[in-house]
């Protein structure tokens, strides 16, 4: 691979990109998140608040749409490329370095985070320039690039141990410039902590929480796993990711090697663990995998082994646009919110002529509903989750103030029959509409409910 021809790649997959993100619905998560920018705090129940930042940014510029909702996460995916070429460049030369660019553009998992917007988008952009930044020895860069992480992602902590081993290997522990770099980045994440003081560390608790064992086998648990991996990486990728680290451990005396092994190993053994007790993501292990690109495109001599992979990705990269996009394969989550969202305000528009009240929408889940029509409906303010029936609500507890739905009406949107929902919605309003049934999401029927005169509490 030439600069030019990696140029043109990014270039190719950037307009793909943003001409796509104006025609492919956001999924749950992306309108969850945009919902995190509609109600600014230091932190959230979920997640810190970088996500929110740079959806804020992208629709100042392009207003709330899904351009705007995504473009930032799109620049940032180009920043991370070129910050993984000039790093790898440094320590492996330059073919090493357009190998591994070259293979953060066609692997899955990063074309994924690169279109998708989520936590790991920014995750993976300070995570990759704290790495620029430790190479040259930009000590307060990368000091403000720890901070960036952290607040993009708790597990970025993981940076720390990383680069104190990396120091260690240099002999190079005893300086103080990386012990600094380390404590701007704490203190640029203290507004998360204070946030997390201030609501009975509610979001450290909840990250906690999903360390701890969830229901399934112990076999199907790591199994799943490492079948999330390879089809990240896919299987070719997978197994050129395996030779890289093996080599990596052999050679972890040369200091380019020991960079690569310091910032992936740690951070991938520590989710290989966590696979015996809850289901990892493959999202997860993405920032593991970009110092593996480098040792993987340094092993990486045969021009047929690069051909294979490069095609084998290629054609993964076009399924994965393809199925958000046009809803191949068929997702249950992608595409179908605007229509959805169409019906329900008409239900609104109904409703509030039979009672002069302005109606509000239950989205009676954990907040896919919610999230999708508030984003549809283009209003934040009178979409909330099972929280407004007793639900735990995630972050809508924490921003929604249910007393200022008392007396009125509301829509309720519920997957399925509703049957099994309406005797917990009793309790909450005077009368119920019978059920109507409007779509079919996928495989799962929607249903419409009509309540009136709601409490403006949550029984306890």
């Amino acid at each position: 691979m030439t600069r030019g021809r990696l140029a043109l790649a990014v270039v190719a997959l950037t307009i793909a990109r943003l001409w796509l993100s104006g025609r492919t619905e956001l999924l749950p998560e992306e309108a969850y998140y945009w919902m995190y920018a509609q109600h600014p705090a230091l932190g959230y129940f979920d997640h810190p608040p970088m996500v929110a930042w740079i959806i804020h940014a992208g629709t100042s510029v392009f207003g709330n749409t899904e351009t705007g909702v995504r473009v930032v996460n799109i620049l940032l995916w180009i920043g991370t490329c070129v910050l993984l070429f000039a790093t790898a460049r440094h320590w492996f030369g330059e073919q090493v370095a357009l190998g591994a660019a070259g293979l953060f553009v066609m692997l899955p998992v990063f074309v994924g985070t690169g279109f998708i917007v989520t936590p790991d988008g920014p995750l993976l952009f300070f995570w990759m320039l704290m790495l620029f930044a430790v190479t040259r020895r930009y000590w307060w860069l990368a000091g403000l690039a720890f901070g960036g992480a952290l607040l993009s992602k708790y597990y970025a902590v993981m940076l720390a141990p990383s680069l104190l081993w990396f120091q260690w290997r240099r002999g190079e522990l005893r300086r103080w410039q990386p012990w600094a770099a380390l404590a701007l980045g704490l203190a640029l994440f203290s507004p998360v902590i204070l946030w997390n003081a201030q609501h009975d560390w509610a979001s450290f608790a909840f990250q906690s929480s999903r360390a701890v064992a969830q229901k399934g086998s112990l076999p199907e648990k790591v199994g799943m796993f490492w079948l999330m991996q390879m089809g990240g990486l896919t299987p070719v990728g997978f197994a050129l990711f395996a030779v890289a680290a093996v080599r990596g451990v052999k050679r972890r005396r040369e200091e380019a090697w020991s960079f690569a092994m310091s910032f992936s190993l740690p951070l991938f053994l520590l989710f290989v663990a966590a696979s015996f007790k809850t289901d990892v993501h493959i999202n997860w292990t993405a920032p593991a995998f970009l110092t593996l690109a480098m040792a993987g495109a340094a092993v990486l001599n045969s021009r047929a082994a690069a051909w294979a992979l490069g095609l084998l990705c290629a054609i993964t990269a076009i399924l994965l646009h393809s199925s958000l996009a046009f809803g191949i394969p068929a997702y249950t989550q992608a595409g179908g919110w605007r229509a959805l969202a169409e019906r329900v305000a008409s239900g609104r528009q109904e409703l509030a002529a039979r009672t002069g009240q302005t109606p509000f929408v239950i989205g009676a889940d954990r907040y896919n509903f919610a999230a999708e029509l508030g984003f549809y409906l283009r209003d934040p303010q009178d979409c909330v989750n099972v929280y407004a029936v007793g639900g735990r609500g995630m972050s809508f507890r924490y921003w929604t103030d249910l007393r200022r739905f008392e007396g009125r009406p509301a829509v309720i949107v519920v997957y399925g029959t509703a049957n099994r929902i309406i005797p917990e919605l009793d309790g909450y309003f005077t009368h119920l509409d019978a059920p109507v049934p409007i779509s079919s999401r996928g495989r799962r029927e929607v249903t419409l409910i009509n309540g009136y005169d709601y409490p403006g509490k949550a029984r306890p």
